[in-house]
């Protein structure tokens, strides 16, 4: 059985964000969601390049700080 893990960290990503009213900090994401830690931040990304969610705060490198959907 081959299943898609990061397809799964997806989903739990973006439910977690829906459960929190709909915007929330990156750090809760990857403490509470249950997702892998190393994939929320590609994931992230990805989404956002999608159309799907919206960064709205970022660090000063430019990394996600809080999303929302």
């Amino acid at each position: 059985m081959c299943e898609n893990y990061k397809e799964m960290d997806r989903k739990r990503i973006m439910e977690f964000i829906a459960a929190h009213g709909g915007e929330v900090d990156v750090e809760e994401i990857i403490q509470g969601s249950g997702a892998e830690k190393l994939r929320v931040y590609p994931i992230l990304f990805e989404e956002e390049q999608a159309g799907h969610l919206r960064v709205t705060a970022r660090d000063k490198l430019g990394a996600a700080e809080r999303v929302a959907i």
